[in-house]
């Protein structure tokens, strides 16, 4: 497991699990997860979404990945509960593209649900967890044109790669949206591996790791 380098508000178990860890220790699966923006609360029922948070402790929350970002964020709401959410972001996730909700991308989501229930962005602690970096996610055309609508873009966040196509920096795209929300760089606990540089410790399924995945998880004690 790697753990976030940033100490939470509150007690609680998060990371990012690896090749090493063994399934027995991972949360139950709570999504399906289908590359878009929808951010629910957690329960009992498996459902269509790529966001899920919950302020129950002893209810492990997860997304599972093998080159998209996982995030995680922990903060206290307004009535001093605590709360947390794992959110999946793919490009699709991270532009909101294709969604009929035009909230955004999923960052923007999880973080309004945050404040929607009373809590101050520049409170939560927060991690992107290992994910295909921009040394190797080739992209095309449209997913740049895509992520320039978003308000926090940034054109050096996008470079030509060898064979001429741009390589987007999703984490870095990510980071810029989460200080464009508010959020502290201080609690920024990132943990910016690539999984295509890798393959000893990390799933990626450009490499060809169709069933293999690690997670992001999150639980409150």
């Amino acid at each position: 497991m790697l753990t976030p380098g940033t100490p939470p508000p509150f007690p609680l178990r998060w990371g990012f699990s690896t090749r090493l860890d063994a399934p027995e220790t991972l949360p139950p699966r709570r999504l399906d997860q289908v590359h878009r923006c929808g951010v629910v609360e957690a329960g009992e029922a498996v459902v269509a979404a790529d966001g899920i948070w919950t302020t129950r402790p002893g209810i492990p929350i997860g997304v599972r990945v093998a080159d998209c970002v996982p995030i995680l964020l922990a903060g206290p709401l307004a009535d001093g509960r605590p709360w947390v959410a794992a959110l999946h972001a793919g490009w699709r996730g991270a532009t909101g593209h294709g969604d009929a909700d035009p909230g955004g991308g999923i960052l923007r989501r999880g973080v309004a649900r945050f404040q929607a229930l009373g809590g101050r962005p520049g409170d939560l602690a927060w991690a992107l967890g290992p994910a295909i970096l921009a040394c190797h996610f080739e992209v095309g055309p449209e997913v740049i044109e895509a992520a320039r609508l978003d308000p926090a873009w940034r054109e050096d966040l996008q470079a030509p790669g060898p064979s001429g196509r741009p390589h987007l920096d999703l984490h870095g795209f990510l980071r810029a949206q989460a200080l464009h929300l508010g959020l502290d760089p201080e609690q920024d606990g990132s943990v910016p591996l690539c999984t295509v540089c890798r393959p000893d410790l990390l799933y990626s399924y450009r490499s060809g790791d169709t069933t293999g995945r690690q997670w992001g998880w999150v639980e409150i004690l």
